[in-house]
């Protein structure tokens, strides 16, 4: 059977960035804001007011799903066609009203905080924002540990060129660069996220030390301005912090991801004790490679065979049966998407790179976006899409408030559709190259979350604690990220990565502070739910989908509680997830020797 390739933008706004439809919806959407913002400041609550409250905060929830819709087309736009300058120009004017909402959303904040407790507390209990009520008190709950919002206001204003500023600067720097690179005898020119792929990736070891000796030499010619980049947006945190009172740098992403310290401290303590286990796998990679010590350009180093080549039509049938034998629902939910042109899966010239999902929450469906190769990492690109897909439909019928899940979650349907289809195909292959394959991207997986990731934790905790008293040199970056990478990958590799804090764009996104933990808690998290629906069987069904839709309206560990029955901040759960991501290091470790 043929299934379409491209997906269906029209049923959303007929025309692309040419629609009469959305220019009209984005024109509305923008006088709407400018009439919120002339509204007088809220009267103090009480039963006489809640209806002008709740007037008020069902409008704030309208123009954030409204906002979020025009977003998520504008991206839709902008990701099929790179030359869609229109898409591009609209997707700046959305982001200029994005800060016209922060700003409303900031204001009704701060005077809720202002507000009784029983007042308050009476409020969310009625009918209308009942279901809302727990996003409305994190509102609620960060305005009050903020500063007053007229000085957070002017903190937030002047961010956008000074804070924020270093961000675009470093993705300038990053972004313009570019190296020549000699190959098969021509030389060629390269960015440098294609130099770094070809250390990764390439399949000649000399070619992955030429690739990456030239990606450190570029980085360290780069390094002072990056490390300024570094330095200052590190230094106005902190004095944000200070004057918010906030004696922890882990206060906002700990929030922002609704975790609690000792949930985190409990997982990468499990980890510490537990990953030295990847020396097994990283010893039978090196024999295989024929050296005699992991260097860092070998850790994701192809090994095996995975030259398997699907049509869309077979990749979208597999996923669809493999997920049917663990849950219907999910499966019923791909083939929907796939057969109702939810998903882009074309390879053609002109799409941006990369894979992403999004939801349009005023028609209460998705978009997948991806290009389709034919190969397994397709197969499981698509797998991993369609579950975030999944994850934004069981939310669909709920209240805007209750559907904004945090990072530290958002990775739970797509890694564990990514564990279903990966084991499903592990089963059925009997070709030994293609396992070893299989398993080695698997346990490469396991190692940048147990162990890259943890190195950037560790890195960035050391660096703000230094950064509080002076700026750190070129050479203090690398000697605090050789440390970092030496204690995550226990001193288990003959060579590291001392630029990694300059090369990696993560460390410099500004808007999401210690962008690094909640990849690692969100993978084994997953792992965790795995091992658990694998031991219920199909009982499992029902309390997944039951968690999925409490991601918006609870904090994790409650989550977990509610839901698995887990204790998040003791240390079972982190070491069952821990095990299940482990589980491959034998296996592949014996097929390594016998073949």
């Amino acid at each position: 059977m043929t299934l379409p390739l491209t997906w269906d933008l029209d049923s959303i706004f007929p025309g692309g960035s040419e629609s009469p439809e959305l220019a009209a919806f984005v024109a509305q959407l923008t006088a709407d804001l400018t009439t919120a913002k002339a509204q007088p400041a809220l009267p103090p609550l009480s039963a006489e007011t809640q209806p002008q409250w709740t007037e008020t905060i069902n409008n704030l929830y309208d123009l954030s799903a409204r906002l979020f819709h025009a977003g998520s087309f504008a991206g839709c736009l902008v990701s099929q066609n790179v030359k869609d300058d229109k898409a591009r120009m609209l997707d700046g004017e959305l982001d200029a009203l994005h800060a016209q909402l922060e700003t409303l959303w900031t204001n009704f904040a701060a005077a809720a905080s202002q507000q009784p407790d029983a007042e308050w507390l009476a409020l969310l209990e009625t009918d209308a924002l009942k279901p809302v009520a727990f996003d409305l008190n994190e509102h609620r709950t960060l305005a009050k540990d903020k500063l007053p919002p007229e000085v957070e206001a002017l903190v937030s204003e002047l961010s956008a060129d000074g804070y924020h500023a270093w961000d675009q600067l470093y993705n300038v720097i990053a972004g313009t660069k570019q190296v020549q690179f000699e190959e098969d005898g021509e030389t060629k020119p390269m960015s440098l996220g294609q130099l770094q792929s070809k250390y990764m990736d390439a399949e000649t070891r000399e070619t992955r030390r030429r690739a990456f000796e030239l990606y450190e030499e570029t980085w360290r010619e780069l390094a002072p301005v990056i490390s300024m980049a570094l330095n200052y947006q590190a230094g106005f945190r902190l004095t944000t912090y200070r004057h918010r009172g906030w004696e922890s740098v882990l206060k906002e992403p700990l929030f922002n991801n609704r975790l609690s310290r000792q949930t985190l401290d409990t997982m990468w303590g499990v980890i510490a004790q537990k990953s030295d286990r990847l020396l097994d796998y990283f010893a039978a990679k090196a024999k295989v490679l024929g050296v005699e010590k992991l260097a860092w350009y070998d850790i994701n180093a192809p090994v095996g065979n995975l030259n398997s080549n699907f049509t869309f039509a077979e990749a979208a049938d597999f996923i669809v049966k493999n997920l049917g034998d663990i849950n219907p629902d999910i499966a019923d939910f791909c083939r929907m998407a796939i057969n109702n042109r939810w998903v882009e899966s074309e390879d053609r010239p002109g799409k941006r790179a990369g894979a992403f999902c999004t939801r349009l929450p005023l028609k209460a469906e998705t978009r997948v976006f991806m290009t389709f190769n034919g190969s397994y990492n397709g197969l499981s690109t698509l797998a991993h899409e369609l579950g975030h897909g999944y994850h934004g439909y069981v939310l669909r019928d709920m209240p805007f408030g209750a559907q904004r899940y945090t990072m530290s979650v958002a990775e739970t349907a797509s890694t564990f559709n990514e564990l279903v289809v990966t084991d499903a195909y592990l089963r059925q292959s009997t070709d030994d190259g293609e396992r070893l394959g299989l398993l080695a991207r698997k346990l490469d997986d396991t190692a940048t979350f147990m162990m890259n990731i943890r190195a950037r934790f560790d890195f960035e905790r050391a660096f703000f604690e230094r950064r509080a008293t002076a700026q750190l040199s070129v050479d203090d970056l690398s000697a605090l990220m050789m440390d970092a990478q030496k204690t995550a990958y226990h001193d288990g590799l003959s060579s590291y990565h001392p630029l990694f804090w300059a090369s990696k764009l993560h460390f410099y996104i500004t808007r999401a502070p210690f962008y690094n933990f909640p990849y690692t808690f969100g993978f084994l998290f997953s792992h965790g739910i795995y091992a658990l629906a694998q031991e219920a069987g199909a009982a499992f069904k029902d309390r997944y989908i039951a968690l999925l839709r409490d991601t918006g309206s609870m904090d994790t560990e409650t989550l977990a509680k509610t839901h698995l029955g887990v204790d998040l901040t003791q240390p079972a759960f982190w070491e069952t997830a821990v095990d299940e991501a482990l589980a491959d290091v034998d296996a592949f470790v014996e097929l390594a020797n016998r073949m």
